[in-house]
């Protein structure tokens, strides 16, 4: 035992986790970003008789980058071949966004009230569609068993609680200068459609498959064996690079003071 641990010392730390290394790791990210980020730790049970995992948890409201002075087609189809996108299920964490952002729309007076005003002051109608232009992004954090790394699961909706599509997250949350990258990256693109494995309802999620590479990456050239567990900062780290492409990051202030 005592040879096995002096070799996985030298070696350095392994960018893949076990289920409790992905558990030290996200309730140290929870920690970190208590001031910054209202991310929740969710308790699940994946098999009758097994103890209890979690996952994290984070929903905000993102500015589309969608450029059109029109929202984009609320079409959710589930029989376009080029996306195999399937209707997800708005989640009652979301609704609870999405019910505040509705008032605030509420609070916008009807074209009749204003409409002379627009013809003299383009910046109402600016800020209007600047409103409708937001999305209420529901994030999830959860282990692959598979992998042996975090994935990130996510669902977007407009303000009026319906989901986009696959096109609509490319067009909406993934900055145009990632788009081409992300589209060709492996067989079907870096984000797909599946069921969530803990709520079995549709969500994408960024493909895990280059995350193994990207933090061998970072671990080789940053790990410290003097310093903290690597796994303190595993998520941040990871977040940093995986959650730019769809509208949550690590803050540049949180990065700094966690030594990022």
């Amino acid at each position: 035992m005592t040879s096995g641990t002096h070799q996985h010392q030298q070696s350095g730390p392994s960018a893949r986790l076990s289920y409790s290394g992905f558990e030290v790791a996200i309730k140290a990210f929870l920690h970190q970003t208590r001031h910054h980020a209202p991310w929740s730790y969710v308790e699940y049970s994946p098999r009758r008789g097994q103890p209890l995992q979690g996952y994290l948890t984070l929903t905000k409201l993102v500015h589309s980058h969608h450029t059109s002075s029109e929202a984009p087609s609320t079409s959710t189809s589930t029989s376009a071949p080029s996306t195999g996108t399937r209707t997800a299920t708005i989640d009652p964490a979301d609704q609870l966004l999405l019910d505040e952002l509705a008032e605030q729309l509420d609070d916008i007076p009807d074209d009749d009230d204003y409409e002379q005003e627009q013809e003299t002051d383009p910046v109402v109608e600016k800020s209007a569609n600047t409103t409708l232009n937001y999305l209420s992004v529901n994030y999830h954090i959860v282990f692959s068993p598979s992998y042996q790394v975090p994935v990130l699961y996510f669902n977007a909706y407009r303000p009026d609680g319906a989901a986009i599509s696959l096109e609509e997250i490319y067009e909406s949350l993934v900055p145009e200068e990632w788009r081409a990258a992300i589209r060709n990256a492996g067989l079907n693109g870096g984000i797909s459609q599946q069921d969530h494995p803990v709520l079995n309802t549709p969500y994408f999620y960024m493909h895990p498959c280059e995350t193994v590479p990207l933090m061998e990456t970072i671990l080789q050239n940053n790990f410290n064996p003097n310093g903290s567990s690597y796994l303190e900062n595993y998520i941040m780290t990871w977040l940093s690079f995986t959650g730019q492409a769809i509208g949550v990051s690590v803050s540049t202030d949180m990065a700094a003071a966690n030594g990022q």
